[in-house]
């Protein structure tokens, strides 16, 4: 089959190398055109782009402004495809740029839909707490992630896993998939079924402000949101040492364990210790820290002061005067 491309971030890089391999033809790859901050200078290159010049190099490319206006919409139909797949590119096609090719379009998500629809699936899941997690592949419709549901595949992460690493997983978990679903409408096999939209949940765009961590929450959840939030924002809270009036110290930071570096959980809490609130610093030794959550305590692995480069817990208790009764909030 003749297949256009419209994908800008990593996760579609997988999907389109497979393509690019297979029996079907790569019509086209559509981006995102590339930004320019307000320095002037240009915003990073985005994955797909930067492999036009290396493994899709010969497939013709573009980067229209806006992909459902006029000139796009001619554009897609001049090049007669059968199908179109989307993926990891940030707009919502218009029903007269899905129907420009014969069956329309396909798109690789990366939750179990009809959960977590939106920009940031996988991050979401994770900060929920979800143990399995997974892609679904969807007939678009111009309705976020919301079109009949032709596939899924999932997988169990390791509770080591950030985001960074079970995107990458799951994008190459995707791919194959994508690759069954354009044969099976090649041949007329392909089954959609409608997703339950009382089943559906959002998964908006991540903001800065959803780092700090709430230490009243339990450690588990503490945990997840440090994964969820890899590479950005990643999770913060401000240190303020017992008893001092100057200004907080913003501080990043994870990984964290419930157990020390030797394998240990901490020791029940002391009863003067049961005392401090949530976020208190209850126990410090040469190489660790340890912060008080709800319902229990966590280690901290590794500590970014602000203006400062990450460094191991051992090397940052020995530069900062982190004491046990210091609170980070």
């Amino acid at each position: 089959m003749k297949v256009i491309a419209i994908a800008n971030g990593g996760f579609a890089i997988p999907t389109l190398r497979l393509l690019k391999e297979s029996e079907h033809t790569l019509s086209a790859v559509f981006v995102m055109p590339v930004r320019t901050k307000r320095s002037g200078e240009k915003a990073g290159i985005p994955p797909v782009r930067a492999a036009i010049d290396g493994f899709l190099s010969g497939t013709p490319w573009y980067e229209p402004e806006n992909i459902n206006s006029q000139e796009s919409i001619a554009l897609l139909k001049s090049l007669n495809a059968d199908v179109i797949f989307i993926c990891d590119y940030g707009k919502i096609l218009s029903n007269e740029a899905i129907s420009t090719t014969k069956y329309g379009g396909i798109n690789l998500h990366g939750s179990l839909l009809p959960k977590y629809r939106g920009a940031a699936p996988i991050n979401r899941a994770i900060q929920a707490g979800e143990r399995e997690l997974g892609v679904s592949v969807i007939f678009i419709e111009p309705k976020v992630d919301a079109g009949p549901i032709v596939a899924t595949d999932s997988y169990f992460p390791s509770l080591e896993e950030t985001a960074v690493e079970i995107e990458a997983k799951l994008a190459q978990l995707g791919a194959p998939i994508v690759l069954q679903t354009l044969s099976r409408i090649e041949e007329g096999k392909v089954v959609a079924l409608p997703q339950p939209s009382n089943e559906a949940s959002r998964a908006p765009k991540l903001r800065k402000e959803e780092g700090r961590v709430d230490w009243t929450k339990s450690s588990m959840s503490i945990i997840d949101q440090y994964r969820a939030f890899q590479p950005w924002p990643r999770v913060f809270s401000d240190w303020v040492k017992n008893g001092a009036t100057n200004s907080p110290t913003r501080i990043i930071l994870g990984p964290f364990s419930e157990v020390d570096e030797e394998g240990n959980l901490l020791e029940t809490l002391e009863s003067e210790r049961e005392a401090f609130s949530c976020g208190t610093i209850v126990k410090k030794t040469k190489t660790s820290f340890w912060v008080k959550t709800g319902d229990g305590a966590l280690c901290v692995k590794s500590v970014q002061p602000a203006g400062k480069k990450n460094m191991s817990a051992e090397v940052f208790l020995r530069g900062y005067q982190l004491q046990v009764g210091d609170k980070l909030i």
